[in-house]
């Protein structure tokens, strides 16, 4: 019994390297209740309420894993995105030297009005997805 206590800690710890602690604890609940762990066990080891168990037991014995672990996180999408490849192209032809300028050209192409932290925050991430 210890034994299987000492390799679940191992476990978590090499997921925490891989992955997000919500995805972890969930990964982790399936496979303790495919062994047959006791689910008042589950719920004190990973320190998750009965009823998480007795969901992802659901998804499990439902044959619906994959809905369990669909990234459900919301994100908002900024309304520039929609004009993401006319803004980086206007850039490319027309570089700012500031945010302001930036700033201002972007609104000029797209009528939309944005703060500079945002302006900063949507080309930063453009750049990063080019």
């Amino acid at each position: 019994m210890q034994k299987e206590i000492n390799d679940i800690e191992l476990l978590i710890q090499v997921m925490l390297k891989f992955m997000g602690k919500r995805l972890i604890k969930q990964a982790l609940c399936v496979i303790l209740l495919i062994f047959g762990v006791d689910e008042t066990k589950i719920v004190s080891r990973l320190n998750v309420s009965s009823n998480t168990v007795k969901k992802y037991a659901d998804y499990l014995n439902k044959n619906k894993l994959s809905e369990l672990f669909e990234d459900r996180l919301y994100r908002p999408k900024s309304e520039l995105e929609d004009f993401r490849d006319e803004i980086m192209s206007e850039l490319d032809k027309n570089p700012a030297h500031t945010l302001r300028e930036a700033s201002v050209i972007i609104e000029n192409l797209t009528g939309i009005k944005r703060s500079i932290p945002q302006i900063r925050n949507f080309l930063k991430k453009t750049d990063i997805d080019h």
